[in-house]
């Protein structure tokens, strides 16, 4: 079982990381040159040329950011609730993209790819919340 210090400091590491990826979305050399001000009509642009970030995206990384961080400042409990939370919440993002992308006939290794991050970052938060926890998955 992780101790409660490792819970906190990945509840933080993992919010850096959300924070991380909304401030990559502001530099204009990483997004095809575009900033949030000129992106496309849907308001989408192209993260270092691999990825679609919207606006949903960005606030959904900000909130995942604000929350784990406040997680890990306040308790290892609300640490592991928290990853448990957002590591439900990117493993369900991951199934759908991966489904939708099977639906739009994409080519599998580009599908996967694609959604890997969630896929790693998921089954990473789910690790740590469950990890020690037999009586949680025993019910």
């Amino acid at each position: 079982m992780p101790s409660d210090r490792a819970l906190r400091w990945s509840a933080f590491g993992f919010g850096l990381l959300f924070a991380v990826v909304v401030v990559l979305g502001y530099i204009p050399s990483l997004n095809g040159g575009a900033d949030h001000v000129a992106m496309m009509a849907n308001g989408e642009h192209q993260m270092l040329g691999l990825y679609m970030i919207g606006t949903a995206d960005d606030v959904t990384h900000g909130l995942s950011a604000v929350l784990l961080l406040g997680a890990a400042l306040t308790s290892a409990r609300a640490s592991r609730l928290a990853l448990l939370v957002f590591g439900c919440y990117y493993a369900v993002d991951a199934a759908i993209y991966l489904a939708t992308g099977v639906i739009q006939l994409r080519p599998v290794i580009s599908n996967v790819l694609l959604n890997l991050p969630h896929v790693v970052i998921s089954g990473i938060m789910l690790t740590l919340a469950f990890r020690g926890r037999t009586a949680l998955l025993a019910a």
